[in-house]
C-alpha cells in the first residue's frame, strides 16, 4: 500500500511539472507577443533583440525566435551553442502570435472632419510570430529531482513509520515477550517468583504476571510435594524390595532346613520297607511315609503360593505325554482312594491321537490333578471319583484339554462356593472341624490353571457330590518330532554296571540314605561333609569317580564354588567332565540355574525319593 501511494504521488508531481513548465512556457509566448508589436511593426531591431534578451534572461526558455508575417526570421536569441540543434526533437516549441491591435478613436468627439476609408476598430492584424523553444532535458531533469525527491521522501516516511511501528509495537509486544519468557521458565520448571513490570505494562498484563507468580507458587508446591511422595515411594519401595528379599531368604531358609530332616525321614522309611518286617511295622511305615509327605506337600504349598504372590513362579516348556501325565497321576491316588472305599475310574473322550505330545509344563498339570484328586479324597466319605479328560483340537499347532474331576461327596453350600477358592478358607473353619488342611489346595490350583493360561468352575449339588471341570491349551509337537529330553544322555558303560560314586552333603542322616541308595543301585560310594573335602577326594582318586552328588548349601565350602573348582581342575587335567548332580533343599525359582550356571549338570530338589534319584542317575550313568 505504502509503494502503491508513492507512486500515485510522484506520478502525480511529474504530471503536475509537466503541465507547469508547459503553461509557463506557454504563458511566456502569450505574454512577448503584445510586448513584441511596436518593434515588428516599427522595424526596430534593437528594440526587438533587447526585449528578446531581457525575456530569455528572466525565463526557463532555450532560445526565443521572431517571424514576420511573411514568415521571415526578423529576431533571434538563444542560450544555446550550437545554433544548428535548434531544430531538433530535444526542444518543445511554443508560439503566440503578433497582432497589431486596431487605433480606438474616440467615439465621444463632435468633429467629424476626419474619417478614414476604412476602420480601424475592424479587428486586429497579424504582424508576425513569436515561437519559445524549451529543451526537453528541462523537463527530464525536473522529473529526475521529482524522482529523487520523492525516493527521498518515501525513504525517510518509510523509516520514520518503521521507527514508530517499533516503538509501538515494542510497547505492545514487551510484555508479550515478558510472559513468553515467564512462560518458558515454568516449562523449563524455573518456579522462582519475578517482579511485576508496573511501569511499562497495561493492568491486564500486570494481572497476568501476578496470576502467573501464583501458579508459578503453586507448582513449586507440587514439585515439592511430588518429591517427598516419590522419596516416600522410593522408602516403600526399599522396604518392600527389603521384606521381599527378607522372605524370599527365610523361605529359602526354612525350605532348606525342612527339607534336610524330611529327606532324611524319607530316605530311611524307604530303605526299611525293603527290609522283612512285620505287616504291623509295615502299616507303621506306611502311616510315617504318608505323614512325611503331607508335610511335605504343606511345605511344597507354602512355596508355590509365595512364588505365585510374588509373581516369580516361571512356568516349563516342554514336550511330554499328555495322557502318561493324566494315567500316572490317577495310578499315584488309586491305592489312597482304594484305601478309602473308594472308586476312582479315568475315562478319555475327543481326538485323542496315538502318542499326544504336548509342550507345557507337565510337573505344574500334575499338581493341578493331585491338588483335585486329594481334595476329592478328603471329602467323599464312600463312592466314586471320576475323571474325565478330553483331547479337542483348536488349531494345528494348539489342543484344547478337558479335563474334570467328580465325587459323589457331600458337595458344597451355594453360599459357600464363593469362598473355596480364596486362600487359607475351609468349608468347616472352626475347631471341631471334620477335614484338615491349610487351606490353600483349591487357591493353588486355580491360580496354576489361570498361570497356564486355563480356566476352572465348579459345579456341585449339597449332598450328592461336585464336579471341578477346567481347561488348559497346550501347544502340539509334531508326530514327526521325537520326543527329547530335556539334558541329553550320557550313560557310562561299564560290564558289570556298577561304578564309583561321591556324595557330598554335611548333613550325617542325609548322606548316610544317599550313600545307602547308591550302594542298592551298585555303586562303590564315599562321602564328603564339605566342599573342601570333597576336592581333595577328587584330587587324590587317581581311578576317579563316575557320578558326584552335590548338595549346594554346606560349611567351609558350598556345592557351587566346589563345583566351579572341580570344572577347573578338570580343564587343567584334560580330564572329562564327570556328572554332577545337585541335592539341595533349596526349591526357590532360580536354584536349577544357579547350578547349571555353576557348572552341574543336573538338578534333584529334596526331599531325595529312590525312583527319582534313579531316574536322574540313568541319564547320565548305566545302573541296576
Amino acid at each position: 500500500m505504502f509503494v502503491v501511494l508513492m507512486v500515485f504521488f510522484t506520478s502525480a508531481r511529474l504530471e503536475d511539472a509537466r503541465r507547469d513548465l508547459s503553461q509557463s512556457s506557454q504563458m511566456m509566448a502569450d505574454s512577448l507577443a503584445p510586448a513584441l508589436e511596436y518593434a515588428v511593426v516599427s522595424g526596430n531591431a534593437l528594440a526587438l533583440e533587447q526585449v528578446l534578451t531581457q525575456s530569455l534572461k528572466h525565463s526557463r526558455a532555450e532560445w526565443i525566435r521572431v517571424y514576420d508575417v511573411l514568415g521571415d526570421q526578423i529576431g533571434f536569441v538563444t542560450n544555446a551553442p550550437d545554433s544548428e540543434t535548434l531544430n531538433s526533437d530535444r526542444y518543445n516549441v511554443y508560439e503566440a502570435e503578433i497582432l497589431q491591435q486596431p487605433l480606438q478613436l474616440d467615439t465621444g468627439r463632435e468633429a467629424e472632419w476626419f474619417e478614414p476609408d476604412y476602420g480601424f476598430d475592424s479587428g486586429a492584424l497579424r504582424v508576425g510570430t513569436v515561437q519559445v523553444g524549451v529543451s526537453t532535458d528541462l523537463l527530464a531533469t525536473r522529473r529526475q529531482d521529482i524522482l529523487w525527491t520523492s525516493l527521498a521522501v518515501g525513504v525517510s516516511l518509510l523509516l520514520f513509520i518503521v521507527i514508530l511501528i517499533n516503538h509501538y509495537l515494542n510497547t505492545v509486544l514487551s510484555p508479550i515477550r515478558m510472559l513468553s519468557d515467564r512462560i518458558g521458565k515454568l516449562i523449563d520448571r524455573d518456579f522462582s517468583p519475578q517482579p511485576l513490570h508496573d511501569q511499562r505494562s497495561s493492568r491486564e498484563v500486570i494481572a497476568i504476571e501476578r496470576q502467573l507468580n501464583e501458579l508459578a507458587a503453586h507448582l513449586e508446591e507440587l514439585r515439592e510435594s511430588r518429591v517427598q511422595t516419590l522419596k516416600a515411594s522410593e522408602t516403600a519401595r526399599e522396604k518392600a524390595e527389603k521384606a521381599n528379599q527378607a522372605k524370599s531368604e527365610f523361605l529359602a531358609t526354612m525350605s532348606h532346613e525342612l527339607r534336610t530332616p524330611l529327606n532324611g525321614m524319607l530316605g530311611m522309611i524307604d530303605l526299611v520297607q525293603e527290609d522283612p518286617l512285620t505287616n504291623r511295622q509295615q502299616d507303621y511305615l506306611s502311616t510315617a511315609r504318608h505323614s512325611t509327605e503331607d508335610l511335605l506337600m504343606v511345605i511344597n504349598d507354602i512355596l508355590d503360593y509365595s512364588q505365585m504372590d510374588g509373581g516369580t513362579l516361571e512356568l516349563a516348556n516342554q514336550e511330554f505325554d499328555l495322557r502318561k501325565v493324566i494315567t500316572n497321576c490317577t495310578a499315584t491316588y488309586r491305592q489312597m482312594a482304594e484305601q478309602q472305599g473308594l472308586t476312582l475310574n479315568v475315562s478319555l473322550f475327543g481326538d485323542w491321537p496315538a502318542e499326544p505330545i504336548v509342550m507345557g509344563d507337565a510337573p505344574r498339570l500334575r499338581q493341578v490333578l493331585s491338588g483335585l484328586l486329594d481334595n476329592a479324597i478328603k471329602f467323599t466319605g464312600d463312592g466314586f471319583i471320576n475323571i474325565q479328560a478330553g483331547y479337542f483340537a483348536l488349531e494345528d499347532d494348539c489342543i484344547i484339554l478337558n479335563c474334570s474331576v467328580s465325587d459323589s461327596g457331600s458337595g458344597i453350600p451355594q453360599d459357600r462356593v464363593s469362598d473355596i477358592f480364596n486362600s487359607f478358607q475351609q468349608l468347616d473353619s472352626g475347631d471341631q472341624r471334620a477335614h484338615g488342611g491349610t487351606g490353600l489346595g483349591l487357591s493353588l490350583v486355580q491360580r496354576l490353571i489361570e498361570l497356564m493360561g486355563g480356566h476352572i468352575q465348579v459345579e456341585t449339588d449339597l449332598g450328592k457330590g461336585s464336579s471341578f471341570r477346567f481347561e488348559l491349551p497346550f501347544d502340539t509337537v509334531p508326530d514327526s518330532a521325537p520326543v527329547v529330553p530335556a539334558i541329553e544322555a550320557s550313560p557310562l558303560a561299564a560290564e558289570n554296571m556298577t561304578g564309583k560314586a561321591l556324595v557330598v552333603e554335611d548333613n550325617l542322616v542325609n548322606q548316610r540314605v544317599a550313600k545307602a541308595m547308591l550302594t542298592r543301585f551298585g555303586f562303590e560310594t564315599h562321602a564328603a561333609n564339605n566342599g573342601q573335602e570333597a576336592l581333595e577326594h577328587i584330587q587324590t582318586q587317581h581311578s576317579g569317580f563316575d557320578v558326584i552328588l552335590m548338595d549346594c548349601q554346606m560349611p567351609v565350602m558350598d556345592g557351587y564354588e566346589t563345583t566351579r573348582l572341580i570344572r577347573d581342575w578338570e580343564r587343567s587335567n584334560g580330564q572329562a567332565g564327570t556328572p554332577i548332580i545337585a541335592l539341595t533343599a533349596d526349591a526357590l525359582p532360580g536354584t536349577e540355574v544357579n547350578c547349571r550356571e555353576s557348572g552341574m549338570n543336573d538338578y534333584l530338589a529334596k526331599p531325595v525319593r529312590k525312583e527319582n534319584l534313579r531316574e536322574v542317575l540313568s541319564r547320565w550313568v548305566q545302573i541296576k
